[in-house]
């Protein structure tokens, strides 16, 4: 989180909190935040934040599944004091399967791919091979169901999954690029307690005319992606000349 390139005042001190910039020498500590808002802001008390075992730099290594439905069951779920529409990314922390709808793979073994079909029901052809029974499970492959969709609608609320690749169809990527350029911009000391005190300052940089200016590019893109959608080119008149 810094500049490659910046004026600096070489007057100051390398203690100076505000005028130099003690950078270190490796990746230093990297923190994941967890949050939720809506064009009025970020929902108060939905916040989580945590140092990452990792210094690598990707984050989705440091998030799974699990943790994600503890937070959204104990945090988020219980701020919500209306039916909401939530909006869910691609990554695969959104996007574990109930068991029931776990198809077969490529390591699955023959035996149980043959369990798999006939508990579903599904005829299994005298002497077929490993092959030809991988590629039955996958014709029956069950519509999929997400263990996160279905905890939302539980609780009376409803989702939205965003197509792969699309981020500017999400309003809250637009909050964390805002976020994280005052990061850059204004981390001195490059220790934990700094980070979290520049997060904390980011966050409230973030007002709801920020989310609500967000909430809107995102509508704008949506909205610019449906009226162009099964809209073709006109093509003119083709002359096929016939030759005996």
């Amino acid at each position: 989180m810094s500049h490659s390139r910046k004026w600096v005042d070489t007057s100051q001190p390398a203690t100076s909190a505000t005028d130099s910039r003690q950078v270190p020498s490796g990746e230093g500590e990297h923190f994941v935040v967890v949050a939720a808002g809506t064009a009025n802001g970020f929902i108060e008390g939905s916040s989580l934040c945590y140092p990452a075992k990792s210094t690598s730099g990707d984050y989705h290594g440091e998030m799974t599944g699990e943790l994600l439905i503890r937070w959204l069951t104990n945090q988020l779920l219980a701020l919500l004091s209306e039916p909401s529409v939530m909006v869910l990314g691609k990554a695969p922390y959104h996007n574990q399967l109930i068991d029931a709808c776990r198809c077969p793979t490529t390591s699955t073994k023959k035996a149980d791919l043959t369990t798999w079909l006939e508990r579903r029901r599904i005829p299994v052809p005298d002497g077929a091979t490993r092959p030809e029974l991988l590629l039955r499970c996958q014709q029956h492959r069950p519509k999929p169901q997400y263990t996160m969709d279905n905890i939302i609608r539980e609780w009376g609320h409803e989702v939205v999954r965003l197509p792969p690749a699309h981020p500017e169809l999400n309003a809250i990527d637009q909050v964390w690029a805002c976020m994280k350029r005052h990061v850059c911009s204004s981390l001195h000391r490059f220790t934990r307690a700094d980070l979290q005190a520049r997060l904390e300052e980011a966050k409230l940089l973030v007002t709801h005319r920020v989310w609500a200016s967000a909430v809107k590019r995102s509508r704008d893109f949506e909205d610019g992606y449906l009226s162009s959608d099964n809209i073709q080119e006109p093509v003119g008149h083709i002359i096929i000349n016939k030759q005996r």
